[in-house]
């Protein structure tokens, strides 16, 4: 036997040196297709007498794989996307998988969806449009929507959390706790399944408890820049609010900063909520009530499925489920006025 292995012994030498073609040395090494136990030892010990080493990108492309997942994201440079992108990077590697990450565009997509490019791909919220996302699903190329669900008529995986009962729970607790009568909502962005549903539960949930919808507390927080800005112009305009709602921490903080600035006091005479629990929340002062999701099963989620979905060659039975309505969590802090 060999004391080492030889990278340079090939596939056909294994063949002749256990008798059966290249053929089934493949299926061997593969774990596919018919082989009898004892031709497979027979395979084995020739492997280990030769110290073969199989080529793993040869493999590889004998497959069709790649060995890459890809990751399509609409934006990046959040507080919110940097920790979840470590946490699916993290996933793919566990998985055996390199992780190929692109922003939306037409040249990303091209790149990205090419079956010599990645093995399949995870599309985060809105980074693909809905034309885009029927052309995919008709080329029956793997794919897992993530923080979205897929548009009526498509049976795309997906994983989403419950963003309704977030919202709904947060504006309640201001309601019925702090007795604020007078909420404002800082949107996200237009076309973004979270941000609308957010804001959604919002107006429901004003409305179930007899609270009007004032359109003029109603303003963009796409950014903290933004949001500030728009709780700027409610203070300059005189608009009457005793709580903020932002659709995601970053607007909250936004809002956090205006308040200050004009040396308006959080919560005493404003309560500010937010909605991701990023790390630098329970460090402001005061520390960010918000809406904690989670992350971290989502991302180790996505990635398990489409790896599922790949390794089960077809779409129908071994394709991944949706996911939808993942528990969300109102975690209490004292920027909406409790004493945590």
């Amino acid at each position: 036997m060999n004391s080492g292995a030889r990278p340079t012994v090939r596939m056909e030498e294994v063949a002749r040196h256990a008798g059966v073609s290249p053929a089934t040395v493949s299926r061997v090494l593969n774990d596919r297709g018919k082989c009898s136990a004892k031709t497979r030892e027979r395979v084995l010990a020739a492997i280990r007498d030769l110290g073969y080493v199989a080529n793993a990108a040869a493999r590889s492309l004998a497959q069709g794989r790649t060995g890459s997942l890809g990751f399509l994201l609409p934006t990046i440079g959040t507080e919110f996307m940097s920790s979840f992108l470590q946490v699916v990077a993290s996933a793919a590697t566990e998985e055996g998988y390199d992780l190929l990450i692109a922003l939306r565009s037409e040249s990303s997509l091209r790149r990205m969806l090419g079956r010599h490019n990645t093995d399949g791909v995870l599309i985060f919220g809105s980074a693909m449009g809905e034309a885009s996302l029927r052309r995919l699903a008709a080329e029956g190329f793997p794919a897992l929507l993530v923080y979205r669900t897929p548009p009526p008529g498509l049976s795309l995986p997906s994983i989403a959390i419950d963003n309704e009962a977030g919202v709904r729970e947060s504006v309640e607790h201001l309601i019925q706790a702090h007795g604020r009568r007078r909420v404002a909502f800082l949107q996200g962005p237009a076309g973004n399944e979270d941000a609308g549903r957010r804001e959604e539960a919002y107006r429901a949930t004003l409305a179930r408890h007899g609270l009007p919808v004032d359109p003029r507390l109603c303003r963009s927080g796409l950014s903290a820049e933004e949001a500030r800005a728009s709780t700027m112009a409610w203070l300059r305009e005189q608009a009457p609010f005793d709580a903020v709602v932002g659709w995601c921490d970053a607007a909250a903080i936004g809002a956090m900063d205006a308040l200050r600035s004009e040396g308006r006091s959080v919560p005493a005479d404003v309560s500010v909520v937010g909605f991701d629990d990023i790390g630098p929340a329970r460090h402001l002062d005061p520390a960010l009530t918000t809406v904690r999701p989670p992350t971290e099963l989502v991302a180790r989620l996505a990635v398990r499925e489409l790896v599922r979905l790949i390794q089960s060659g077809q779409r129908g039975a071994g394709e991944p489920q949706p996911r939808l309505g993942l528990a969300v969590e109102l975690v209490l802090r004292r920027s909406c006025g409790c004493s945590r």
